[in-house]
């Protein structure tokens, strides 16, 4: 079996586990080395659970599992009905808007508690940025980005 059929058959089979059944259209494309998982669903809320955990805890189990079954990592994500596009257009809304806050009070801004993926979409998106800079700071859950001018 190759890697594509494998994941959507995975994929199909922990949605089957977890109840959804026949209610969600799953697509595999790979591109370059990059395997993208496109999940359709009706009610998507109940598959993106609280801030995304139940699909962050979905392609974490999938990636696990093909790891296991290919004895490779496999570079994938899982998204469903756009769920992390528009968690990522809202991520660099809210540095663009704290970036602002930051210029005009000259003072440094700690962003809310937020997963790894979300804290590197923040690094790299002002990465560049000629007039800020961001640090992570904190443990495990409560691990946060700092946004502050340059010195």
């Amino acid at each position: 079996m190759d890697k594509t059929q494998a994941i959507l058959k995975l994929t199909q089979e922990f949605l089957d586990k977890m109840g959804f059944g026949d209610k969600i259209e799953v697509t595999v494309t790979l591109d370059g080395d990059h395997y993208s998982v496109v999940l359709k669903a009706e009610n998507p809320a109940l598959l993106i659970g609280y801030h995304g955990n139940t699909l962050t805890g979905l392609q974490m189990f999938v990636s696990q599992h093909l790891h296991k079954q290919f004895d490779e990592w496999i570079n994938l994500t899982i998204d469903v009905n756009d769920y992390k596009l528009r968690r990522e257009q809202n991520l660099k809304s809210l540095a663009d808007s704290t970036v602002e806050q930051v210029l005009s009070s000259n003072q440094a801004y700690i962003l809310p508690p937020m997963i790894a993926s979300e804290r590197r979409i923040i690094h790299m998106y002002l990465a560049e940025h000629p007039q800020v800079t961001t640090a992570s700071s904190g443990e495990g859950r409560d691990r946060s980005v700092i946004i502050s001018p340059k010195v």
